[in-house]
């Protein structure tokens, strides 16, 4: 005889029972994971940004004069940061009003030209922040704070299923 859909089909409504039977033995043997399935809030971004920054602190083995002055320098660039922001999500807005529309391609160009500007001047003063944070730690410190980052990429490119295009994997392209 052949095993047909219909068969199957027929089938379904007496397994659903089996399945929730499942749910409650999972949840009794496992509590963690009925826990888990129970919390579907997320964490918090700054949150999670203010718990790695702690962690990095204490990896790099910041004195409190260090910590003091890296919050100074991210905090003076906070509100410098924030109004770029507005203005790149402003000029992107914008750019998609604009492909809508029946504008010219010069109009679009230009646009364009300002959201490659807006993007570059963001990219700049990270570098800048960077640069300030930088002579504060110390030559150990920073050669630390490159293993750190280097180790991080690498997990995140694992965990997104993508691959590290450093220069050891330059050739390979």
């Amino acid at each position: 005889m052949k095993f047909r859909a219909v068969y199957l089909l027929a089938a379904l409504p007496l397994l659903l029972p089996i399945g929730n039977g499942l749910t409650v033995a999972t949840e009794s043997l496992f509590p963690s994971y009925a826990i888990a399935q129970e919390t579907t809030e997320k964490p918090n971004k700054e949150e999670f940004r203010k718990r790695r920054r702690e962690q990095f602190r204490q990896q790099l083995n910041l004195s409190p004069d260090q910590v003091s002055e890296i919050d100074q320098i991210r905090e003076q660039n906070k509100q410098d940061k924030q109004a770029k922001r507005e203005a790149l999500r402003a000029a992107k807005d914008k750019i998609q009003t604009l492909m809508a529309s029946d504008a010219s391609d010069d109009e679009l160009r230009a646009q364009h030209r300002i959201l490659q500007d807006l993007r570059r001047d963001m990219g700049e003063a990270r570098f800048e922040t960077k640069l300030k944070i930088r002579q504060v730690l110390t030559p150990e410190q920073r050669t630390k704070m490159a293993e750190l980052k280097k180790q991080r990429r690498g997990r995140w490119g694992r965990r997104h299923g993508r691959r590290h295009h450093g220069p050891e994997n330059s050739q390979a392209k």
